[in-house]
C-alpha cells in the first residue's frame, strides 16, 4: 500500500529505523518511492551509480555475480519484509558492487540516500546501526567465501538450512518447516557454488543423517542441533 501510514509501518520493520521519532519516520517516508519488478527482472547491475537504499516490501531479490563463462554465483537472497540492502554501495563506493534480480514478483521501497544522510546527522544511533548492518552484510560475504573454499556441499547446505531455520524462530518453534518454494534446487546450487545433482545428493545425505525430512512442499527440520553440527563439517 502507498499510504503514508503503510510506508511508516514498513520503515518500523527496519531495525535501524525502529527507534526514530514519528516525525523522523514521516521524513523518511516522504523520501521513499515504490517500484515493482516481475520475476527475473533486473533490479540493478554491478557498476551502475547507486543513489538509494532498498527496502523489501514483498517478494524475493537475489544478489549475484556472473563469470565470463556465464556461471552465476548467488551471494545472498533477501526475502523478508523490511530487509534492506545496498548500504556499502550507497554510502561508500557510490556504485553497485553486485547484480540484483527479482526472483519472484517483488515490490521495493527506494529510499533517497541524501534523506538518510540528513537524518543520520541528527540521529547518531541510527548511523551506528547502519554501519553495523553494513558490517553484517560484509561478514556474510566473508563467511560465504570461506565456506566455498573449505566446506563440502552437504556442510554448506546444512549451514544454509540451519540459518533459515534460526531466522524462522529456530529452537523456539515446536516444528520447523521450510517451504520448498524458497529452496529451488537450481537456486540452491548457484548459492552453494555447486551443481543441482550435488544439491539433490546433499539433501539425501541430510535425510540419511536424520537432520531433515523431505516432504511435499517443504523441508522439515528433524534435528536442529544435528544440522548445526553437520554445517561445521568439511
Amino acid at each position: 500500500m502507498n499510504t503514508p501510514d503503510a510506508i511508516v509501518a514498513l520503515l518500523k520493520a527496519v531495525p535501524y529505523f525502529a527507534g526514530l521519532s514519528p516525525d523522523a519516520l514521516k521524513t523518511l517516508a516522504a523520501g521513499c518511492h515504490s517500484k515493482s519488478f516481475g520475476a527475473g527482472q533486473v533490479v540493478f547491475m554491478e557498476g551502475d551509480p547507486c543513489h538509494h537504499l532498498y527496502i523489501l516490501e514483498s517478494g524475493r531479490v537475489k544478489f549475484c555475480r556472473t563469470s565470463a563463462e556465464g556461471r552465476e554465483q548467488i551471494l545472498r537472497v533477501f526475502d523478508r519484509r523490511g530487509d534492506t540492502f545496498c548500504i556499502p554501495s550507497a554510502f561508500s563506493t557510490g556504485r553497485y558492487i553486485v547484480n540484483a534480480r527479482a526472483v519472484s514478483e517483488t515490490r521495493l521501497r527506494l529510499l533517497d540516500v541524501d534523506t538518510v544522510n540528513r537524518l543520520a546527522q541528527d540521529h547518531p544511533s541510527m548511523a551506528l546501526k547502519l554501519v553495523a548492518t553494513a558490517g553484517e552484510h560484509m561478514t556474510h560475504l566473508v563467511a560465504l567465501a570461506e565456506d566455498l573454499s573449505l566446506k563440502s556441499a552437504t556442510a554448506r547446505l546444512a549451514k544454509y538450512l540451519y540459518e533459515l531455520a534460526m531466522a524462522d524462530g529456530g529452537e523456539h518453534r515446536g516444528e520447523i518447516r521450510l517451504s520448498r518454494d524458497r529452496l529451488p534446487e537450481e537456486e540452491l546450487a548457484s548459492m552453494l557454488g555447486t551443481v543441482r545433482v550435488h544439491v539433490s545428493r546433499s539433501l539425501k545425505n541430510l535425510v540419511r543423517a536424520g537432520a531433515i525430512d523431505l516432504m511435499r512442499g517443504f523441508i522439515r527440520i528433524r534435528d536442529l542441533r544435528l544440522l548445526k553440527e553437520i554445517s561445521g563439517g568439511t
